[in-house]
């Protein structure tokens, strides 16, 4: 198996020109609810523990092994940016970390006995790196969790929703947006010519997340979902981008009312009707399901787009999810 750090390390090869398609602020920015936005949320994403102290991890730690058990190689992880004390401690924490497949066993034994692992490898460079970076072991460790749970794939049925690109395409990438988001419209177009240069390779998927801090966001949904009925949804997505605050009623017909081919009459009939309404519902449940704080959220064959990784730069993910069996 090649390195994982030629990943982690340069950009893809079809968007090495294109340095736009870089989806760092969709990864690092997005419209958050002043408060928790769903009725079920809590307000935290995991356990917390008393102030000042460590926060608490989701993964528990394996038992430090004797010095005769370490296992001292990381096949395919680079480790030439460390010094000797730093080696040291990543090979203390490979040994101590749970694999990232889901296993009983150590990270270190994953990288050993398991070529099919990938994440576990991920995992392996991300801890080197941070190490290289000056970040901490405790630090490395809350953020191991939240890597792990980005690489480990959500179910998501994507039956029916709009799609843009190829059907049939291996990497599918799934973005929960709401139009009356900023970010969300700064990230569209970023994100749709992604997926173009992949010729093929990646289709986009359009899932609706209407916040419940926009007053028109829900509107605009469903106006997109009418014209979708048509075939067109792409092209009343785009009309509500560009006129992103212009989202009353008679904005949206005169905007369905732009584009060629489509019925008016139907379209207004669709707006108006439940159908729509429980499409736009049944979105924003999926979404709600997986825990979604704020839009856009991008998910890449069901692993969520994180910061921690690659940056954030959608062109990396798509490249990862390439190289997997699935």
């Amino acid at each position: 198996m090649r390195p994982i750090r030629e990943l982690l390390d340069r950009s893809s090869l079809a968007l090495a020109l294109t340095t736009s398609v870089v989806l760092a602020t969709t990864a690092c920015s997005a419209c958050t609810p002043p408060g928790p936005d769903q009725p079920n949320a809590a307000g935290d994403r995991g356990p917390q523990t008393a102030q000042g102290s460590e926060p608490a991890r989701t993964r528990k730690e394996l038992d430090t092994p004797p010095e005769a058990e370490m296992i001292r190689e990381a096949k395919g992880v680079d480790l030439s940016k460390l010094d000797e004390v730093k080696t040291n401690t990543f090979y203390t924490m490979i040994n101590r970390e749970l694999s990232a497949c889901d296993e009983p066993h150590s990270l270190a034994t994953s990288l050993r006995d398991d070529e099919q692992c990938r994440n576990s490898m991920i995992v392996a460079q991300f801890i080197a790196d941070s190490l290289a970076k000056g970040a901490t072991p405790s630090d490395i460790k809350i953020d191991i969790d939240a890597v792990v749970e980005a690489l480990t794939p959500a179910e998501i049925d994507n039956t029916g929703r709009p799609t843009y690109g190829n059907e049939n395409a291996p990497v599918t990438v799934t973005m929960f947006a709401d139009f009356e988001c900023p970010h969300c419209k700064a990230e569209a177009p970023v994100v749709r010519k992604a997926v173009q240069q992949y010729r093929g390779k990646a289709k986009l998927v359009f899932r609706n997340f209407p916040l419940r801090m926009h007053a028109r966001a829900e509107y605009a949904a469903r106006a997109c979902e009418a014209a979708h009925l048509q075939g067109k949804f792409w092209e009343m997505h785009d009309q509500v981008f560009d006129h992103q605050t212009q989202l009353e009623d008679e904005d949206l017909e005169r905007y369905a009312a732009q584009i060629p081919g489509l019925d008016l009459a139907k379209w207004k009939a669709d707006y108006a009707s439940e159908a729509v309404e429980l499409a736009v519902a049944k979105d924003r449940k999926v979404g709600e399901a997986l825990d979604i704080q704020g839009t856009p959220a991008v998910y890449v064959n069901g692993r969520q787009l994180s910061p921690l990784l690659w940056n954030g730069e959608l062109s990396m993910w798509i490249d990862d999810a390439l190289r997997r069996p699935e």
